[in-house]
């Protein structure tokens, strides 16, 4: 089978989960099918005005033509897209149904449904669009002011709720319970929507050696992006409550107001790694004693959960959307209330406390992690799905 996969990215993103879900479906796939990966970025700034990237939004004629031109350049049996919107429109998918090609999407996030594609507003989480038209994320600008919003929230009235868009794809998958829920409420048709798990690359995480010792672990890691939105209040409230190591992995607006607090506050035991490779990544996970994902926005699934469990490190996480699904069904956590900081600090000074009790949790989300979350397993679902679109 050839496959097309296909992403929208942001100009300027490096590495984000969904890459690194993609690369690791890809690698696996090819061991059967001829696969391409072709990741797609919009204009920048400085190439177009306001005005054309809005109407980006609508129709892209160099996002249709790329897409036309890499069908008859590949000649696909099916073409897998990942995230479309707000990158490149759905052009792409009338690009690939003119040529008679069969459309997969993967819905990575809630763009479809939310205007901010999060579940987020105003500090908190929110999902008030949900079995709405999405009018409320206009109003409250939701997605970096209202122009804007107003823009995505149109391009889901003319093409979603026109019923046009459902004819455009033949499958969804969605990475998680949670996701499937959110978008059957929106409307989404039962048949089309498929629960399709990110898989971890198991056999290659335990042949890196990234899992250590217990008895040399150390301290607790927080990996993604540095925002309010992924739990940077949580963080710096965290910072003043432990003397053990805390490293922070990656980039974003709030990545320099931690480090400037830390510095101000004398805090020699957190580390700002900014943004290093996905093994780098790895082998802090797998050296700690827990890791914490205190996002405030609606998860769906988090592969550094997933990937802390597949080392046998335990998660503290927000009680929300599929990371709590994840953490729940594996047993290999601890969940907070969002807004419960306190409660937060107390189950990872526990755990840093007693590393025995945390080796044990840890364990118990590492077999959930090898019996279901496995690379195989997924992309043998994925192949199924495959097979039913051909």
């Amino acid at each position: 089978m050839r496959v097309l996969i296909i992403q929208g990215t942001s100009a300027t993103e490096v590495l984000s989960g969904e890459l690194v879900v993609i690369s690791n479906e890809q690698n696996e796939l090819s061991k059967f099918h001829d696969v391409h990966v072709e990741v797609i970025r919009p204009r920048c700034a400085s190439e177009a005005s306001l005005l054309l990237r809005v109407m980006d939004l609508f129709w892209s004629s160099s996002n249709y033509q790329r897409v036309r031109s890499l069908i008859d350049e590949f000649q696909p049996d099916l073409v897998h897209f990942h995230t479309i919107s707000p990158y490149l429109s759905v052009s792409v998918l009338v690009a690939a149904k003119i040529k008679g090609v069969p459309v997969i999407q993967t819905l990575h996030n809630m763009r479809w449904l939310c205007v901010e594609g999060g579940f987020y507003r105003n500090g908190q989480y929110c999902n008030e669009c949900v079995q709405t038209c999405g009018w409320r994320g206009v109003v409250n600008g939701c997605s970096k002011g209202r122009f804007a919003s107003l823009g995505l929230f149109l391009v889901n009235i003319l093409f979603r709720y026109s019923g046009r868009f459902f004819s455009l794809v033949d499958k969804f998958i969605a990475v998680s319970d949670f996701v499937r829920e959110q978008h059957l409420k929106s409307g989404f048709p039962t048949k089309k929507i498929e629960v399709n798990n990110n898989g971890i690359p198991l056999l290659s995480i335990e042949n890196m050696g990234f899992e250590k010792p217990w008895k040399i672990r150390r301290g607790v890691a927080f990996a993604g992006r540095v925002s309010t939105a992924k739990g940077a209040s949580v963080l710096q409230h965290l910072m003043t409550k432990t003397d053990q190591p805390i490293h922070i992995i990656g980039d974003g607006p709030e990545r320099v107001p931690l480090q400037q607090f830390s510095q101000q506050n004398h805090l020699a035991h957190v580390k700002f790694w900014g943004k290093i490779s996905h093994q780098q990544t790895l082998d802090l996970l797998g050296s700690v004693v827990c890791s914490i994902v205190p996002s405030q926005c609606g998860e769906t699934f988090s592969l550094v959960a997933a990937e802390s469990l597949a080392l046998g490190t335990p998660v503290v996480a927000s009680d929300i959307g599929g990371l709590a699904d994840l953490i729940k069904q594996s047993g290999g956590g601890v969940l907070f209330e969002p807004k419960d900081f306190d409660g937060a600090i107390e189950a990872v000074t526990r755990l840093l406390g007693f590393p025995s009790e945390a080796e044990q949790i840890g364990g118990i989300g590492k077999r959930f992690v090898f019996e279901h979350l496995s690379l195989k397993q997924s992309t043998e679902k994925l192949q199924k799905i495959y097979e039913s679109v051909v």
